[in-house]
């Protein structure tokens, strides 16, 4: 198993997508964890007293991960169905980093909430496409696939805010809880060239409150039992809440408008009459300095 798929995790970490995973857990579930590797999360989610049932596709993951549950099933979600060799029902599924790694994500996802209990609660986590280095990257005419991260390898599948509420929507869920794993520009390793960026286009791709949402973590119901309960995943895109960007936001839109006023100004001074009358003069003084500028 590839050594970046084997990872401590900090149950208290702030901006984490682990942390936030096991926080919308909570604990005295019964819980069913898709993609679980080699149990970095499930330690926590046992030592939390869940009773947790694994599924994970590469078998030396999974016989790491009955070090915390001997309940694990070595399953390829494109291919096999958990419900086929699973009869229990669980009030928690939670499939953390695992969606985009399968060539259809629905069919999976739809097969597992045959196993949640009414009332249960679905929790996911995916990267977000839409971060703003992958955005610049694309502006440069390239996609390089990387090791790990958003632009890992081994993704077969891309998300950003629409097409995961797609997803949701799909499969009969809405979002009940949002959370966002969030980095400055620069922070994902991805080889921008970022001397190739003006100002202006950074401040373009930031003006979207998603620009710097690295991932999202999303605790779902299913949409029949609230209906007409709202979807934190529709909304206007001022807001969304982003966390630690409002003042990064904030900023960069004070920045953009005040760009405006003076782009207002200087046209407004150029098409004056003051400014058509003064023209000639202006230009005579600028002749006259250029001539007494000592040479060199």
């Amino acid at each position: 198993m590839p050594e970046r798929y084997r990872m401590p995790v900090d149950p208290t970490a702030d901006n984490n997508p682990h942390s936030f995973v096991l926080q919308m857990v909570g604990s005295e579930h019964t819980v069913l964890e898709l993609g679980c590797a080699a149990g970095h999360v499930t330690e926590h989610l046992v030592a939390a007293s869940n009773r947790v049932v694994c599924v994970e596709v590469d078998p030396e993951s999974a016989e790491e991960a009955r070090r915390f549950t001997d309940r694990v099933h070595v399953l390829d979600l494109d291919v096999d169905r958990v419900s086929a060799v699973e009869t229990d029902r669980f009030d928690m599924i939670v499939a953390g980093d695992v969606l985009e790694h399968l060539r259809d994500p629905l069919p999976a996802l739809s097969d597992a909430l045959t196993l949640l209990e009414p009332g249960g609660r679905v929790i996911i986590s995916v990267p977000n496409l839409a971060y703003g280095d992958v955005r610049l990257l694309v502006l440069e005419g390239r996609i390089e696939y990387q090791d790990e991260g958003l632009l890992d390898r081994t993704h077969l599948r891309w998300f950003t805010r629409a097409s995961l509420r797609d997803l949701l929507a799909d499969a009969g869920l809405v979002a009940e809880e949002v959370r966002r794993v969030t980095h400055p520009l620069g922070s994902s390793r991805l080889p921008v060239d970022w001397p190739s960026h003006s100002d202006a286009t950074k401040a373009f791709v930031l003006s979207d409150p998603e620009a710097l949402t690295y991932q999202f973590v999303v605790k779902c119901r299913r949409t029949e039992e609230s209906p007409t309960g709202p979807d934190l995943l529709v909304g206007e895109p001022h807001s969304w809440p982003v966390h630690n960007c409002e003042a990064i936001g904030a900023e960069h839109e004070a920045l953009v408008e005040h760009i405006k006023t003076l782009e207002a100004t200087v046209d407004a001074w150029e098409n004056s009459h003051t400014a058509r009358l003064t023209k000639p003069f202006r230009r005579a003084s600028a002749t006259v300095r250029q001539r007494l500028r000592p040479t060199r």
